[in-house]
């Protein structure tokens, strides 16, 4: 890569870096990990290696978060194409069957429904309205074995705190990158699938982040003369000394 263009990139990567942020737990080989950025919270589980209580478990078929705050509504996401419902009831070893009224007023909800086969990059997405606090949610995940008995034990833990996910953005010849805060929208793009019957309220959708870093215009190939350019003016100065020589004086 041309040196020029690796020291105008550097500080634009590592500024884009910077801004991300994300809560971690890892439990039994398997890896939690939670980022958010405004009323979008996104969960993603890997879970290919697992291991100890969770090594028989096969899928998982309910998953609750609370300790969000206060909200209107909520809409979920998947990539995992999960049928998941929304239930009023907190999640506990038995499902989402718990006492106590979930959703706004107590900052819980719990999805349930059909198996989900366990895997790396499982991406769910939790889109609310009103005010929710998404710093440090506290995530409840129920595995199971092939036959849908319990395997091992409930998964109930705190995230720590997290800071919101913002792309820095990047200037580049006077076009400003990070456009999709500007119209409200979570940087990069997911295809989610929809939970069917999961949306309460009037809730939006979210994406997950990403995004090419564009360098900056003016650097770059154009630098550097092309061989034929070159060729020309060598002619041209080849030229105009066989010029000069036939004009000196003779002595």
């Amino acid at each position: 890569m041309n040196r020029k263009l690796r020291t105008a990139l550097l500080p634009l990567l590592f500024a884009a870096a910077g801004s991300a942020s994300a809560g971690v737990l890892t439990l039994n080989g398997v890896v939690f990990t939670t980022t958010y950025t405004g009323n979008v919270l996104t969960l993603e589980i890997d879970a290919a290696n697992r291991s100890g209580g969770w090594a028989a478990a096969t899928a998982i078929d309910a998953l609750g978060i609370k300790t969000v705050g206060s909200f209107d509504s909520v809409k979920a996401t998947s990539s995992t194409g999960a049928a998941w419902t929304l239930s009023s009831a907190e999640l506990n070893a038995k499902g989402c069957a718990g006492n106590g009224k979930g959703n706004g007023n107590n900052g819980k909800i719990c999805y349930s429904g059909g198996k989900i086969d366990l895997a790396d990059n499982m991406v769910f997405t939790f889109a609310f309205e009103g005010s929710p606090t998404l710093g440090a949610p506290h995530l409840k995940v129920h595995f199971v074995t092939a036959g849908g008995g319990k395997a091992g034990s409930l998964l109930s833990d705190d995230f720590p705190l997290e800071a919101e996910l913002v792309k820095a953005p990047v200037s580049s010849g006077g076009t400003e990158q990070g456009k999709d805060e500007d119209k409200g929208e979570t940087p990069g793009s997911l295809d989610p699938v929809l939970m069917p019957g999961t949306e309460q309220g009037g809730a939006g959708g979210g994406a997950s982040a990403g995004g090419p870093v564009i360098p900056p215009t003016g650097i770059g190939a154009g630098d550097v003369p092309e061989p034929a350019t070159l060729a020309i003016l060598g002619a041209g100065l080849a030229g105009l000394c066989a010029a000069r020589r036939r004009k000196r004086p003779q002595a």
